[in-house]
């Protein structure tokens, strides 16, 4: 009576990631950087698998942001200049162009916890198969954040 909710709690549970609901064409990168990590997190057993799951999310966040920065039209916040693998800098300045006012403050915040998120697994020591999942995710759920942002919906 209880199997199916023994099964649905288990951590040894393969997680099911979200999928992209946004149109990739052009993102041939991000494309084949989410099939990596589909790759890679269904076959990781050990902390390190786990950990080069949030490397590529994190690279696949580096990939997103250098795909919808633009820097003449996003200038960055703090006026330092940005390097081509600095995410956090091009996805602040294009969230701040895109999602103006207060009333997109969280979702500003949402797309700076996500890239946290990756970094943290990417350096975290203890990682876990549920570490791995939820930074999947939500790496996966910004793609299609920035995505319908960019109208690819």
């Amino acid at each position: 009576m209880f199997n199916s909710l023994v099964q649905t709690l288990s951590e040894d549970e393969e997680p099911e990631m979200i999928s992209v609901t946004i149109d990739l064409t052009d993102w041939e990168r991000i494309e084949r950087s989410i099939q990596e990590i589909r790759v890679r997190q269904s076959s990781a057993k050990e902390e390190e698998q786990f950990q080069v799951v949030g490397l590529l999310c994190r690279e696949t966040i580096i990939t997103l942001a250098q795909a919808v920065y633009i820097a003449d039209k996003h200038p960055v916040l703090d006026d330092i200049k940005v390097s081509k693998t600095d995410a956090k800098r091009m996805l602040e300045a294009y969230i701040a162009v895109e999602l103006t006012g207060a009333s997109n403050k969280i979702l500003r915040s949402y797309a700076r916890a996500t890239l946290d998120l990756a970094n943290v697994l990417t350096h975290k020591r203890t990682a876990t198969k549920k570490d791995a999942a939820l930074c999947s995710t939500a790496t996966l759920s910004l793609i299609n954040f920035i995505g319908t942002i960019e109208g690819r919906i």
